[in-house]
């Protein structure tokens, strides 16, 4: 089977969705007999494009979000009216069995059997949290380019759900195929923790938010549960600076927390994998995650996870993490504090994490992607 894939993705920030495609073409490029062509929106490659530096990516990525909403959407839409047009021309002059879509929305393209994967529908259910001019670009073409999927994946059935009851999509056109942790996200040594830890003056305890900064990601709420926490433990945030308001920032300078939170920006997935090691333990309160990549990320690494207990959140997590009601700061601090003051708790939490990360797998991810690319080729049960 030869697939061609929306590389675009890939040559972004490592983060979310371009953390998927990149995790799930390196496991599928590892099955028997199947042959994947990334098109980075020029060109058919027959290897995965490399990944954006993150310095140049962020300074072009900001520079583009000062311009008019009106403007950026107009950039948007004659991007993906080129990206359409030299798709098209690619398949009338290669052969391929399946187009994986892993963009915003499907291509205007019919002549290859399309599976579209879709994250989530935050662009539609907190749309207030998402630049302007990306949920007018999301809500025009879906409404013009759904028809073109003759298959849908998501990675949770919390999403699935969501598919279904707000687009009224058929259950039987929705799949559902979970992400997994990285293999590099393991158990770093002391060594290698040390050194991160020295590069950022930390203690030997702190706490670890991962993401971009974005209005989802309920940062306000993390702030004030740190000043809430009986116990003194700096909290380190480590991402991207994402979009969104950011006066949470002062919430930390009115109260008094400039020395206890520790801003690292974009890191390497090693400096990563250390911070996660490290940790005294990985807090996550966002409001809305169509997966929550970090949980895994954190579970493979030894580092006990608080999270929160809505959307896709308690369905990755299971038993293995500590659920909190993401609009409780109180909730939240008392879950930090039990966790950082009971070495016995978190050594429950610790094992739960890493038995429940091991059973997500890439190469798993990978079988039941072909599976659906299969039966979309054949027009099996679709």
């Amino acid at each position: 089977m030869k697939v061609l894939v929306n590389a675009i993705p890939l040559v972004g920030l490592l983060t979310g969705i371009s953390r998927y495609v990149r995790q799930l073409y390196l496991a599928f490029e590892q099955l028997h007999d199947e042959e994947v062509i990334y098109f980075d929106g020029k060109r058919a490659l027959n290897q995965m494009p490399e990944q954006a530096d993150p310095v140049k990516w962020s300074r072009e990525t900001a520079a583009i979000w000062k311009l008019p909403d009106p403007v950026v959407f107009a950039l948007r839409t004659a991007n993906c009216l080129k990206f359409e047009t030299l798709l098209r021309h690619v398949c009338r002059h290669r052969q391929f069995d399946v187009y994986h879509e892993t963009g915003f929305v499907p291509a205007a393209m019919s002549s290859v059997p399309t599976v579209y994967t879709i994250h989530d529908l935050s662009l539609i259910t907190h749309a207030k949290m998402h630049p302007r001019e990306r949920v007018w670009f999301y809500d025009f073409f879906r409404k013009r380019r759904m028809h073109y999927a003759d298959h849908i994946l998501t990675v949770s059935e919390f999403v699935r759900t969501e598919i279904c009851e707000i687009l009224s999509i058929p259950i039987e056109q929705v799949t559902v195929v979970p992400e997994a942790s990285a293999p590099h996200f393991c158990q770093r040594t002391p060594e290698a923790i040390q050194r991160v830890r020295r590069n950022y003056s930390l203690p030997q305890a702190y706490l670890l938010f991962v993401g971009s900064l974005e209005p989802r990601k309920n940062l306000p709420l993390l702030i004030q549960a740190l000043q809430c926490c009986k116990i003194d433990i700096p909290l380190v945030i480590a991402g991207w600076e994402g979009w969104g308001d950011k006066s949470w920032i002062d919430m930390i300078q009115g109260a008094g927390l400039e020395e206890r939170v520790v801003f690292t920006g974009y890191v390497d997935d090693e400096t990563l994998a250390c911070l996660y090691s490290g940790a005294t333990a990985f807090v996550y309160p966002s409001l809305y995650e169509g997966f929550g990549l970090p949980i895994l990320e954190a579970m493979s690494c030894g580092c006990p996870v608080v999270c929160s207990n809505v959307s896709s959140m308690p369905e990755v997590a299971g038993k293995a993490a500590y659920l909190i009601n993401p609009s409780d700061a109180e909730e939240l601090a008392f879950a930090i504090d039990h966790i950082a003051g009971d070495q016995d708790i978190r050594c429950q939490l610790i094992q739960k994490g890493m038995n429940r990360a091991a059973e997500f797998t890439w190469r798993r991810t990978a079988e039941l992607t072909r599976d659906v690319f299969y039966r979309v080729k054949m027009g099996d049960g679709y």
